[in-house]
Protein backbone atom coordinates (compact mmCIF):
# COMPACT_ATOMS: atom_id res chain seq x y z
CA UNK A 1 0.00 0.00 0.00
CA UNK A 2 1.34 3.70 -0.92
CA UNK A 3 2.41 5.60 1.84
CA UNK A 4 -0.19 8.27 2.69
CA UNK A 5 0.48 11.88 1.90
CA UNK A 6 2.72 13.82 3.97
CA UNK A 7 2.24 18.08 4.80
CA UNK A 8 3.76 18.03 8.21
CA UNK A 9 4.45 20.96 8.81
CA UNK A 10 3.32 22.72 5.50
CA UNK A 11 1.24 25.75 5.75
CA UNK A 12 -1.17 26.02 3.38
CA UNK A 13 -4.09 28.42 2.45
CA UNK A 14 -7.28 27.24 0.70
CA UNK A 15 -10.02 29.93 -0.85
CA UNK A 16 -13.54 29.09 -1.43
CA UNK A 17 -12.85 26.32 1.60
CA UNK A 18 -16.87 26.79 2.64
CA UNK A 19 -17.65 23.79 0.50
CA UNK A 20 -16.88 21.40 -2.16
CA UNK A 21 -13.38 21.06 -3.41
CA UNK A 22 -11.84 23.67 -1.03
CA UNK A 23 -13.40 22.35 1.75
CA UNK A 24 -12.77 18.67 0.81
CA UNK A 25 -9.02 20.06 0.37
CA UNK A 26 -8.70 22.15 3.65
CA UNK A 27 -9.74 19.06 5.15
CA UNK A 28 -7.83 16.42 3.75
CA UNK A 29 -4.83 18.64 3.99
CA UNK A 30 -5.10 19.14 7.76
CA UNK A 31 -5.57 15.20 7.90
CA UNK A 32 -1.97 15.16 6.24
CA UNK A 33 -0.25 17.21 8.58
CA UNK A 34 -0.81 20.54 7.56
CA UNK A 35 -1.89 23.74 9.57
CA UNK A 36 -4.68 25.29 7.49
CA UNK A 37 -5.98 28.48 6.48
CA UNK A 38 -9.58 28.59 4.98
CA UNK A 39 -11.20 31.65 3.12
CA UNK A 40 -14.66 31.99 2.05
CA UNK A 41 -17.56 34.01 2.07
CA UNK A 42 -19.31 31.97 3.91
CA UNK A 43 -17.32 31.77 7.05
CA UNK A 44 -17.05 33.43 10.61
CA UNK A 45 -13.72 33.88 11.22
CA UNK A 46 -12.12 31.01 14.17
CA UNK A 47 -10.70 27.93 14.23
CA UNK A 48 -13.10 25.23 13.42
CA UNK A 49 -11.73 21.96 12.71
CA UNK A 50 -8.18 22.12 13.09
CA UNK A 51 -8.70 25.37 10.20
CA UNK A 52 -8.06 28.87 10.78
CA UNK A 53 -11.51 30.63 8.97
CA UNK A 54 -11.06 33.95 7.73
CA UNK A 55 -14.21 35.74 6.25
CA UNK A 56 -12.87 36.58 2.60
CA UNK A 57 -14.79 37.88 -0.62
CA UNK A 58 -11.92 37.30 -3.85
CA UNK A 59 -13.44 39.73 -5.97
CA UNK A 60 -12.84 42.71 -3.47
CA UNK A 61 -9.13 43.05 -3.41
CA UNK A 62 -8.54 45.22 -0.33
CA UNK A 63 -10.61 41.93 1.71
CA UNK A 64 -8.24 39.68 -0.19
CA UNK A 65 -5.05 41.27 1.00
CA UNK A 66 -6.30 41.49 4.51
CA UNK A 67 -7.50 37.95 4.73
CA UNK A 68 -4.15 36.59 3.64
CA UNK A 69 -2.22 38.74 5.78
CA UNK A 70 -4.16 37.48 8.54
CA UNK A 71 -4.45 33.78 7.79
CA UNK A 72 -0.32 33.75 7.06
CA UNK A 73 -0.01 35.61 10.93
CA UNK A 74 -1.85 32.76 12.39
CA UNK A 75 0.29 29.89 10.31
CA UNK A 76 3.28 31.52 12.08
CA UNK A 77 4.07 34.00 9.28
CA UNK A 78 4.95 32.19 6.22
CA UNK A 79 2.50 30.06 3.81
CA UNK A 80 3.99 27.03 1.94
CA UNK A 81 0.93 26.44 -0.35
CA UNK A 82 -1.69 28.82 -1.63
CA UNK A 83 -4.99 26.56 -3.31
CA UNK A 84 -7.09 29.24 -5.61
CA UNK A 85 -10.31 27.68 -5.87
CA UNK A 86 -12.31 29.79 -5.29
CA UNK A 87 -15.36 30.29 -7.92
CA UNK A 88 -18.72 29.57 -9.36
CA UNK A 89 -20.25 28.68 -12.45
CA UNK A 90 -22.22 30.80 -14.93
CA UNK A 91 -24.31 29.18 -17.95
CA UNK A 92 -26.41 30.30 -21.11
CA UNK A 93 -26.32 31.86 -24.10
CA UNK A 94 -23.97 34.78 -24.77
CA UNK A 95 -27.17 36.73 -26.63
CA UNK A 96 -29.21 36.23 -24.06
CA UNK A 97 -27.12 36.81 -20.80
CA UNK A 98 -26.60 39.39 -18.77
CA UNK A 99 -23.86 41.49 -18.21
CA UNK A 100 -23.50 41.86 -14.64
CA UNK A 101 -23.46 38.41 -13.91
CA UNK A 102 -20.81 38.37 -16.57
CA UNK A 103 -18.94 40.94 -14.73
CA UNK A 104 -19.22 39.04 -11.20
CA UNK A 105 -17.89 35.64 -12.72
CA UNK A 106 -14.91 37.34 -14.17
CA UNK A 107 -14.11 39.15 -10.59
CA UNK A 108 -14.61 35.97 -8.74
CA UNK A 109 -13.05 33.49 -11.33
CA UNK A 110 -9.93 35.77 -12.87
CA UNK A 111 -9.70 38.60 -10.79
CA UNK A 112 -10.35 36.21 -7.29
CA UNK A 113 -7.50 34.12 -8.68
CA UNK A 114 -5.23 37.22 -9.41
CA UNK A 115 -4.91 38.91 -5.76
CA UNK A 116 -5.07 35.72 -4.26
CA UNK A 117 -1.85 34.86 -6.32
CA UNK A 118 -0.62 38.13 -5.95
CA UNK A 119 -1.00 38.43 -2.08
CA UNK A 120 -0.15 35.42 -1.37
CA UNK A 121 2.97 35.26 -2.87
CA UNK A 122 4.66 38.27 -0.73
CA UNK A 123 3.73 35.90 2.14
CA UNK A 124 5.15 32.67 0.72
CA UNK A 125 8.33 31.53 2.43
CA UNK A 126 11.72 32.16 1.10
CA UNK A 127 12.57 28.40 0.86
CA UNK A 128 11.19 24.91 1.34
CA UNK A 129 8.72 23.11 -0.67
CA UNK A 130 6.25 25.97 -2.29
CA UNK A 131 3.06 25.02 -4.24
CA UNK A 132 0.57 26.93 -6.19
CA UNK A 133 -2.45 25.03 -7.33
CA UNK A 134 -5.20 26.97 -9.39
CA UNK A 135 -8.69 25.65 -9.48
CA UNK A 136 -9.59 25.81 -13.62
CA UNK A 137 -11.59 23.37 -15.37
CA UNK A 138 -11.62 21.10 -17.91
CA UNK A 139 -13.99 24.18 -19.75
CA UNK A 140 -10.41 25.92 -19.24
CA UNK A 141 -9.17 23.41 -22.65
CA UNK A 142 -12.58 23.45 -24.20
CA UNK A 143 -15.74 25.81 -24.74
CA UNK A 144 -19.47 24.33 -25.34
CA UNK A 145 -22.44 25.54 -26.27
CA UNK A 146 -24.32 27.62 -23.46
CA UNK A 147 -20.58 27.87 -21.25
CA UNK A 148 -18.89 30.39 -23.22
CA UNK A 149 -18.38 33.18 -20.47
CA UNK A 150 -17.58 30.62 -17.90
CA UNK A 151 -15.15 28.57 -20.05
CA UNK A 152 -13.40 32.35 -20.91
CA UNK A 153 -12.11 32.81 -17.40
CA UNK A 154 -11.21 29.07 -16.74
CA UNK A 155 -9.29 29.59 -20.58
CA UNK A 156 -7.58 32.75 -18.72
CA UNK A 157 -7.09 30.74 -15.71
CA UNK A 158 -5.20 27.99 -17.81
CA UNK A 159 -3.15 30.95 -19.26
CA UNK A 160 -2.21 32.21 -15.95
CA UNK A 161 -1.30 29.15 -14.54
CA UNK A 162 1.19 28.61 -17.54
CA UNK A 163 2.94 31.77 -17.37
CA UNK A 164 3.02 31.27 -13.26
CA UNK A 165 4.76 28.12 -14.00
CA UNK A 166 7.68 30.01 -15.95
CA UNK A 167 7.67 32.77 -14.04
CA UNK A 168 8.15 31.49 -10.63
CA UNK A 169 10.22 28.15 -11.65
CA UNK A 170 14.15 29.71 -11.00
CA UNK A 171 12.62 30.20 -7.63
CA UNK A 172 11.73 26.37 -7.13
CA UNK A 173 7.92 27.20 -6.43
CA UNK A 174 5.68 24.54 -8.10
CA UNK A 175 2.47 25.70 -9.81
CA UNK A 176 0.16 23.63 -10.75
CA UNK A 177 -3.33 23.66 -12.91
CA UNK A 178 -6.03 22.12 -11.36
CA UNK A 179 -8.52 20.77 -14.49
CA UNK A 180 -11.88 18.69 -13.06
CA UNK A 181 -14.80 17.62 -15.41
CA UNK A 182 -17.84 16.91 -13.71
CA UNK A 183 -17.55 16.92 -10.20
CA UNK A 184 -20.55 16.03 -7.75
CA UNK A 185 -20.61 18.91 -5.18
CA UNK A 186 -22.86 22.55 -4.52
CA UNK A 187 -21.28 24.03 -7.66
CA UNK A 188 -24.31 23.40 -10.04
CA UNK A 189 -27.18 24.40 -7.53
CA UNK A 190 -25.46 27.68 -7.01
CA UNK A 191 -24.38 28.30 -10.41
CA UNK A 192 -25.74 31.44 -12.53
CA UNK A 193 -28.15 30.22 -15.30
CA UNK A 194 -29.49 32.29 -18.05
CA UNK A 195 -31.42 31.28 -21.36
CA UNK A 196 -29.62 28.12 -23.06
CA UNK A 197 -27.72 26.86 -20.12
CA UNK A 198 -28.01 23.15 -20.98
CA UNK A 199 -27.18 20.59 -19.24
CA UNK A 200 -24.42 17.60 -19.78
CA UNK A 201 -26.39 14.57 -19.76
CA UNK A 202 -25.07 11.83 -16.85
CA UNK A 203 -24.65 8.37 -18.04
CA UNK A 204 -21.70 8.21 -15.42
CA UNK A 205 -20.95 8.67 -12.10
CA UNK A 206 -19.20 11.94 -11.36
CA UNK A 207 -16.28 12.86 -9.63
CA UNK A 208 -16.32 13.66 -6.07
CA UNK A 209 -15.21 16.69 -3.95
CA UNK A 210 -12.64 14.14 -2.25
CA UNK A 211 -11.57 13.13 -5.56
CA UNK A 212 -10.38 15.87 -6.70
CA UNK A 213 -8.81 17.28 -3.25
CA UNK A 214 -6.76 13.44 -3.12
CA UNK A 215 -4.88 14.71 -6.67
CA UNK A 216 -4.41 18.02 -4.83
CA UNK A 217 -2.86 16.92 -1.96
CA UNK A 218 -0.93 14.39 -3.99
CA UNK A 219 0.77 17.22 -5.71
CA UNK A 220 1.62 19.47 -3.03
CA UNK A 221 3.42 16.19 -1.35
CA UNK A 222 5.32 15.65 -4.38
CA UNK A 223 9.62 15.44 -3.58
CA UNK A 224 10.80 18.70 -4.08
CA UNK A 225 12.23 17.61 -7.18
CA UNK A 226 9.24 16.94 -8.79
CA UNK A 227 6.37 18.79 -10.15
CA UNK A 228 2.68 17.83 -11.32
CA UNK A 229 1.79 20.89 -13.56
CA UNK A 230 -1.39 19.79 -14.83
CA UNK A 231 -4.33 17.61 -12.79
CA UNK A 232 -6.42 17.06 -15.58
CA UNK A 233 -9.73 14.86 -14.42
CA UNK A 234 -13.26 13.09 -15.72
CA UNK A 235 -15.51 10.71 -14.54
CA UNK A 236 -14.65 7.60 -16.53
CA UNK A 237 -17.54 7.29 -19.22
CA UNK A 238 -17.60 11.08 -19.59
CA UNK A 239 -16.07 11.32 -23.44
CA UNK A 240 -16.10 15.62 -23.36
Amino acid sequence: MADAPNLKGRRILVTGSSAGIGEAIARQAVEAGAQVAGLARRVSDGFVNGIHCFRCDVRDEASVEKAIDRAADALGGHLDGIVANAGYGLYGLITKGNPKDWHDVVETNLMGVLYTVFYGYRRMAPSGPRDILLMSSISGRTSRLGAGVYAATKFAVTAIGDSLRQELAEQHIRVTLVEPATVDTPFYEVAVRHEGAGVIPRNFDPLTAADVAAACINAMAQPANSVISVIQMRPNGQAT
